[in-house]
């Protein structure tokens, strides 16, 4: 079924990729552009200096830096540093004691004891000061584990105590959750942004790392850049030197961070708010602190400040599970994807207009440092947030910039700054902060409430998270997708565009999506150009000419996504125009073995493997992620398709088997196996892992699908019904489910 919708969206776009035009008409570039550039002579490499070759100069930025999460991000154990009480206290945890003792050289240790017997482990750093600590265990192959127990300190809710920071999780040993495990390991998850300069050095030949730093905490250069040119710089300037030298005090670092001097705040009079003059137009700020303050994955190693972050890191859109619906923060995303979708950011305001980039504080406290920008008498004032006075809900932070509470302890803000919409709560089940304040009431009573103190504010109107509700749900109308005019609205924010696009792909008719990825893929922002990739799950040989204009891009994420997609049509392609696909495709396969440790990568180099191919190299790195974790689920279901593709469906349906046992509770894997075992002439044996699967993801519309036409051609109509409608209940206005059981019902 699953290649039969593969190969009707392909004929859909070859009849219609004739009729999409660019928005707007450009030059091909003549064939030798894409050729390699001639060598050009390589400037002086830049070093790092530490922060001691910083001091003498800046003396007050060092002040403001000490005591700060950034100078604590990162510490060795000794008794000024450990926070936590290693005096034998003890803790549960599933199958497992955790002791927190010390040596007898008075070094903190935590023993574990567990079916195996009982383990020491030395406790090698220590991870935050404040309202959490966590400390890092020492394993073999160079690697460190970050204990999923942490020490809460007196500023933490509770007071001050060891507590697991995920206390409904208690995986065993072997498992990627447990806390010796692949997604608790400090190297990959946690080096690049606790210390400055991180190189994170794994050999997979070795399976070992040699991760780096040159100074172990958040320091100078972490965000500055190898200061070794501005120290040269430094030291021979004098009272002769170049006035714009002595203005720019950032002189020789790869990345400029320092306002200029003219960029200011404006309120005019009768204003009710600031300004920026001049507009912005670059904000590397933003790229320096989104590198770490953001869900992202890394795509180089050993990044130097001042690079896009889309040429080092791939960043998270708005997708479900990791935000609300409506874009407001739900798992652990950090700041900057909430931050990308707000009018401050729309505005100019960058992190330093809030927060001292030294201390990491804020530059004034509580409504002062919102007042700076925004009118007092207009939004200060109980007129606007009809609280009592002195009542937390007169600050503004309370009501636009609400709080989730992540790893147990720790308080984080939203910082989208949205306004209130109760009245989504009451339609898209979205959280509000009015009921997270007022908990003995509902969202109906919040939606009422706000509507009455602002009769003609935004209570009714439609929100882009409508637009989302209704895709992710399945209601859609042919041409009239409700994700197109999201992804075409130049007034959205591009974060928001993107997410619509990467989305749009896979749920619209293909016109759709080649309307709104024509669109997308010459936007100026290169979220929105990556999303119209990302919405193409693979791509017809006729979409080949617009992916090799990608090559070129000026950002990696987006250039190495359009190679991706190319890859299956290189003979579609000329000579000078197939050597550049490869020598992106190489910067792909790079960005790739970067995380060689990990399962994904491995399964992404086996798709690139099959797209040119190359079976034997697909089955080896295929079984490489399954070796590194037994129970990935897509590694198992892509080699039991390759061997489905090879005549070895056996082979493919012992994997299956072998790997949902490991792990029971991914229905993609129980769906391939049901639909394997349906191949293999086993249709009965396949009704019990199509029905788990369509259990275990009932948002997932092609699970009831396939169940359904299971049960009907069995003859079992009345299960096919309870199926459809069981997954109808889910997703009320999916065409795909409807049209079915129309179909079953004689309709």
């Amino acid at each position: 079924m699953r290649t039969l919708v593969l190969i009707v969206s392909a004929l859909l776009l070859a009849g219609i990729w004739s009729a999409v035009r660019d928005p707007q008409p450009r030059e091909n570039p003549p064939e030798s552009s894409q050729l390699p550039p001639a060598p050009q002579p390589q400037p002086t490499p830049l070093t790092h200096v530490g922060r001691a070759a910083c001091a003498a100069c800046h003396p007050d930025e060092l002040d403001a830096w000490n005591g700060s999460h950034h100078d604590l991000a990162m510490q060795e154990p000794s008794d000024a540093t450990v926070l936590g009480d290693f005096s034998g206290l003890e803790l549960e945890r599933g199958p497992e004691t955790f002791r927190f003792l010390r040596d007898p050289d008075r070094q903190p240790v935590v023993e574990v004891e567990g079916s195996g017997g009982s383990q020491t482990f030395p406790v090698r750093y220590l991870f935050g000061v404040t309202p959490l600590q966590q400390v890092l265990l020492e394993r073999p192959g160079g690697r460190l584990q970050a204990l999923p127990i942490a020490w809460a300190t007196e500023a933490a809710e509770g007071g001050p105590r060891w507590f697991p920071l995920y206390p409904d999780e208690t995986p065993p040993p072997g498992d990627p959750f447990h806390w010796s495990g692949l997604l608790h390991n400090y190297n990959f998850m946690c080096a690049e942004c606790h210390s400055t300069a991180v190189t994170k050095g794994y050999d997979e030949t070795t399976d070992r790392y040699e991760t780096t730093w040159e100074e172990i905490d958040v320091s100078c250069e972490a965000c500055h850049g190898p200061g070794s040119a501005h120290v040269a710089w430094a030291s021979v300037k004098n009272d002769a030197t170049d006035a714009t030298d002595t203005i720019d005090a950032a002189k020789g670092f790869p990345v400029r961070l320092r306002r200029d001097p003219e960029t200011r705040w404006v309120r005019a009079e009768g204003e009710p708010t600031a300004h920026r003059e001049p507009p912005a137009v670059e904000r590397p700020e933003l790229d320096v602190c989104g590198r770490c303050h953001s869900r992202r994955s890394a795509i180089a190693d050993g990044v130097v400040p001042g690079q896009p972050l889309l040429d080092t890191h791939r960043l998270e859109l708005l997708r479900a599970g990791l935000y609300h619906v409506d874009g407001q923060i739900l798992d652990e995303v950090y700041v900057l994807g909430s931050f990308l979708q707000s009018k401050m950011h729309a505005e100019g305001v960058t992190c330093s207009d809030c927060h001292d980039p030294h201390s990491g504080a804020l530059r004034l406290e509580g409504n002062l440092l919102c007042i700076g920008c925004h009118e007092p008498v207009v939004f200060d004032v109980r007129a606007h947030h009809h609280h009592p006075d002195e009542s937390s809900g007169t600050r503004c932070v309370e009501c636009h910039m609400p709080t989730k509470i992540y790893m147990g302890v720790d308080p984080r803000r939203d910082h989208s700054f949205r306004v209130p919409r109760p009245d989504l709560s009451v339609q898209l089940g979205v959280p509000n902060p009015c009921v997270g304040c007022h908990a003995e009431k509902d969202n109906a009573w919040a939606a009422a409430t706000v509507l009455d103190w602002f009769p003609v504010g935004r209570t009714g109107m439609r929100h882009w998270g409508h637009a989302f509700a209704e895709a992710r749900s399945g209601i859609s109308s042919g041409l009239e997708h409700p994700l197109l005019s999201i992804s075409l609205d130049p007034g959205l924010p591009a974060i928001v565009r993107a997410t619509a696009l990467s989305e749009l792909g896979r749920s619209s008719d293909p016109r759709v999506f080649l309307q709104a990825m024509a669109e997308g893929l010459w936007d100026p922002d290169p979220l929105v150009r990556q999303g119209a990739l990302l919405g193409l799950p693979s791509a017809p040989p006729q979409l080949a000419p617009l992916l090799v204009e990608k090559l070129d891009d000026t950002i990696r994420v987006v250039r190495i996504e359009a190679a991706r997609l190319l890859a299956p049509h290189l003979e579609r392609v000329t000579p000078a125009q197939r050597m550049r696909a490869e020598a992106v495709l190489a910067e792909y396969r790079m960005t790739q073995t970067v995380n060689g440790e990990r399962p994904e990568a491995h399964l992404n180099l086996g798709t690139l493997a099959l797209d040119v191919g190359d079976s034997k190299g697909a089955e080896r790195e295929f079984r490489k992620a399954l070796e590194i974790e037994p129970a990935f689920g897509p590694a198992a279901v892509n080699l039991s398709d390759l061997y489905r593709m090879l005549d070895r469906d056996t082979d493919g349906i012992r994997i299956l088997h072998e790997t949902v046992v490991r792990s029971p509770e991914d229905a993609g894997l129980h769906h391939a196996l049901g639909l394997a075992l349906v191949r293999a002439g086993e249709s009965a044996a396949a009704i019990d892992p199509l029905r788990r699967a369509a259990q275990l993801a009932p948002e997932d519309p092609r699970y009831a699908y396939v169940l359904a036409v299971a049960l009907h051609d069995g003859g079992d109509l009345v299960g096919a019904f309870e199926a459809l409608d069981r997954a109808l209940r889910a997703r009320p206005g999916d065409r795909m489910l409807i049209d079915l059981r129309n179909q079953y019902a004689g309709k």
